[in-house]
């Protein structure tokens, strides 16, 4: 799935990681953020449990996700 995400209104710098739902945190972020500033990134993702996408934030914000693209499974 190609998700565009934002981070605007956060309390400092931080980040987000964005992965399919039921999986492993992963260890690198999908977009990093200085505060005060809205901040947005194109991400590519899985789906995970029940066709859902779970962020995580390491610093309190709020998060915008716009869908803008999905991909059929391979045969």
């Amino acid at each position: 799935m190609a998700v565009n995400v934002t981070a605007t209104g956060a309390a400092g710098a931080g980040h987000l990681r964005v992965f399919p739902c039921g999986s492993a945190l992963p260890g690198a972020s999908s977009l990093n953020f200085p505060g005060a500033t809205n901040v947005a990134n194109a991400v590519l993702t899985g789906l995970g449990s029940g066709g859902a996408v779970c962020v995580y934030a390491a610093t309190a914000t709020d998060v915008v996700v716009d869908v803008t693209g999905w991909f059929p499974a391979a045969a």
